[in-house]
This record gives structure tokens, C-alpha cells and sequence, in this order.
């Protein structure tokens, strides 16, 4: 691959993604890269069935700038419940068994470096929100990529959103990469 003048670079990426993305050309998506560079790109993974589409999307959108990816995989501790009743119950907190995703986050690893890129891999433990957030800032993060899974009002109301808590607080840009699209994925 030999060298590309910026404005190249930009229209190509673009040109790509909008394949990858069922052929929705985005004009404001190439709009912003062509004011940017995009060192790195941070890819929150939730580990379910849009998680390698969230990552094909990244590959392509990092791969024209060489910008490295970092993997986030956040766990929200179970909340501590206690009985409803009359009378005042201590709770014991329950030991939760600490999944390893491990393996999982480095075959997504192996994965991008298939493609040449550099990345890294990280799982914490708290509010995926806040974690991504932090992670975004402290890392000088240029574009978050994550996932959404589209499961209806009553779960929205009921559980919230990450997208929606990043979507409104994220001081950098923001992709979110549907579930379903009626894409090529």
C-alpha cells in the first residue's frame, strides 16, 4: 500500500464503511475525518452477538489512519437485594464468581492484529459508563465505537442504556454500529 494524501485516506475509509454498513454513504462521518486524525479508537465490547460487527466496523474506520484500537470490555457488579418486610434482614453480600473474558478479548485481539493494527485489551469491573468515559478521557481516546442491541422500550426503561449514557456525556465522538441494519455483516 503506498502513501495516500490525507483527503485520500479520508474518502476511501468512508467509501469502505459505507459498504460495510449496508451502503449508507456518510458524508458527515467522512466531513469529520478530514478535520481529524484518528490515533486511537476505543471499541466497548459487551462480549454479545454485535460485538465482531462493532470491531469489523472499527478495523475499517482504523486501518486507513493505522490508529490503534483499544478493546474495553466493562462488568457491572450485581446489585446487593435484600427481602421487603416488616422486619429490618441483614444482607449478606453474595460472592459472585469473577467471569474471565479473557480468552474471548484476545481472540478479538488476534483478530485486528490479523489486519496489521495495534491493540490492547482491558476488562474492568463497575458502571460501564463511567469506566468508558474515564477510559476515553484518560486515554485521549478519538472516537468510541460501540454497539447497540436495540431490545425495546421496556427494557430501555428498565435497565437504561449505555449508549444513551455515553451518547450524552462523551466529549469525543461517538459511532454507535446497529445489531441489525440489513447490511452485509
Amino acid at each position: 500500500m503506498g502513501y495516500f494524501p490525507f483527503r485520500s485516506r479520508v474518502q476511501l475509509c468512508c467509501k469502505e464503511f459505507a459498504q460495510i454498513a449496508g451502503g449508507n454513504y456518510l458524508p458527515v462521518l467522512s466531513l469529520w475525518l478530514e478535520e481529524r486524525s484518528m490515533k486511537t479508537i476505543l471499541v466497548a465490547v459487551d462480549l454479545s452477538d454485535v460485538t465482531i460487527k462493532v470491531v469489523k466496523v472499527a478495523v475499517h474506520l482504523a486501518k486507513p489512519f493505522q490508529s490503534k484500537i483499544i478493546l474495553m470490555h466493562a462488568v457491572e457488579p450485581l446489585p446487593q437485594l435484600s427481602p421487603v418486610g416488616a422486619d429490618p434482614v441483614s444482607v449478606v453480600p453474595l460472592e459472585e464468581p469473577l467471569l474471565d473474558f479473557t480468552e474471548e478479548l484476545e481472540r478479538l485481539r488476534e483478530m485486528i492484529s490479523l489486519v496489521g493494527l495495534e491493540s490492547t485489551a482491558m476488562e474492568l469491573q463497575g458502571p460501564p459508563v463511567d469506566l468508558i468515559l474515564a477510559q476515553a478521557e484518560n486515554s485521549r481516546i478519538d472516537l468510541i465505537v460501540l454497539g447497540s442491541h436495540n431490545r425495546g422500550v421496556l427494557s430501555h426503561l428498565l435497565t437504561g442504556s449505555v449508549v444513551d449514557g455515553i451518547l450524552q456525556r462523551a466529549k469525543c465522538p461517538v459511532l454507535v454500529v446497529p445489531l441489525h441494519d440489513g447490511g452485509n455483516f
